[in-house]
């Protein structure tokens, strides 16, 4: 009798545990530099001044190993500083790898690797660039 009850305890605890840690196990990323997202339409690359996002991003795939998807790179050139300067977008792949648990207890996934599909911001000689991305800042 102890044994059942030892086991239908274990078994209700179990299936508790199971979709919460599920949930948290679901790969995400941080496009608002402030909370972890699914499918975001959008992911500021440059968290401290906005100035590097990629915007309108259509996924084709998202929470397995590697997400992707196709978008804009938009970049601000900051001629002639920062705040008077204009966005300029270039049409990007984007692969979204190597999650990682972060403190909000969601794997977010870490590495962003870019392909440009046309023309590229100045200074990128490469067609393909790789950008870390960060876990949520508090």
């Amino acid at each position: 009798m102890r044994a059942r009850v030892l086991l239908s305890i274990l078994a209700l605890a179990g299936a508790g545990a199971v979709p919460a840690l599920a949930s948290g196990s679901a790969r995400r990323v941080v496009g608002n530099c402030t909370k972890s997202q699914l499918r975001p339409p959008s992911i500021i690359i440059a968290c401290g001044d906005g100035n590097i996002l990629l915007l309108r991003l259509k996924w084709t795939s998202f929470g397995g190993a590697i997400a992707r998807g196709d978008g804009d790179y938009s970049a601000n050139d900051c001629t002639p500083n920062c705040a008077a300067g204009k966005f300029h977008s270039y049409p990007v792949k984007v692969a979204l790898s190597k999650a990682m648990l972060c403190k909000d207890h969601h794997n977010d996934y870490q590495l962003a690797s870019l392909t440009f599909t046309g023309r590229r911001p100045s200074g990128q000689k490469s067609a393909s660039a790789k950008v870390a991305l960060l876990c949520p800042l508090p």
